[in-house]
């Protein structure tokens, strides 16, 4: 298995589409209930690449996952806090293939001054929260039955970990354009 980690370009976004769309209709991990057509995610893809990183994961030109981070919030106060995302086809789970993204990211992240990270992740998302866990996150809030889904109320349960210091002055915020490979 060759796994290569790369910028996501406009040729994945449909297989991240299908990919996601999978988790949409069958799963309660995400609570987006419909799958976003193609420009709609395109546009998603593209607001986040304007500051942030969106990764792809391939084996043979073909993506198996994908990872990105966003603003967790976007007043100022807040650039040096970011959520991370990462999805895996589900026919590609216990493959390494998650380690590897998250590590690329976090690689990245660390490069543009970002501080913490934040994951939100649904209850019944078991292997989600062992794998965060093991990346070092921390479950810091617990929100009761937020989400309906599939005829089922859900928690949601954040979680964090801090990547670097909190010195009393942070390096500037770099823009992920200004480093990316």
């Amino acid at each position: 298995m060759d796994l290569n980690i790369i910028t996501t370009n406009e040729s994945h976004i449909q297989q991240i589409i299908d990919i996601y769309g999978y988790y949409v209709l069958n799963t309660s991990i995400t609570f987006e209930v419909e799958i976003p057509e193609y420009n709609e995610f395109k546009n998603r893809v593209d607001t986040i690449q304007e500051k942030y990183p969106f990764l792809s994961a391939l084996i043979d030109n073909k993506v198996v996952g994908y990872a990105y981070a966003a603003p967790l919030k976007t007043r100022k106060a807040y650039e040096y806090s970011c959520e991370t995302t990462i999805y895996l086809d589900y026919n590609y789970k216990e493959k390494s293939i998650g380690k590897a993204l998250y590590t690329r990211l976090f690689e990245y992240l660390k490069k543009q001054n970002i501080v913490n990270l934040y994951a939100c992740i649904t209850e019944s998302n078991k292997e989600s929260i062992i794998f965060h866990e093991k990346f070092g996150f921390q479950k810091t809030a617990h929100f009761h039955k937020c989400g309906f889904k599939h005829n089922k109320w859900h928690d949601v349960m954040w979680f964090e970990k801090i990547i670097s210091d909190h010195s009393s002055t942070p390096k500037p915020f770099i823009n992920f354009n200004n480093i990316k490979p």
